[in-house]
């Protein structure tokens, strides 16, 4: 089952997550809906899902 699914919980709201990367919340929203609009992630709420992993890592590789 290559690049099968995972799915993570965020441990806080995105608004620390993101100061905690010293990102405006603007910054980190744009960018995890950039990466739904590519189909490489669904977000709902908290929980963000990969559907294909691999092809997730393909894309950070290519950067």
């Amino acid at each position: 089952m290559p690049g099968a699914a995972i799915a993570v919980t965020l441990p806080a709201a995105k608004g620390e997550i993101a100061s905690q990367l010293n990102l405006t919340p603007e910054h980190f929203s744009r960018i995890l809906h950039e990466l739904a609009d590519a189909g490489l992630l669904h977000i709902e709420g908290r929980k963000i899902v990969v559907p294909d992993r691999h092809r997730l890592q393909a894309e950070i590789r290519r950067g």
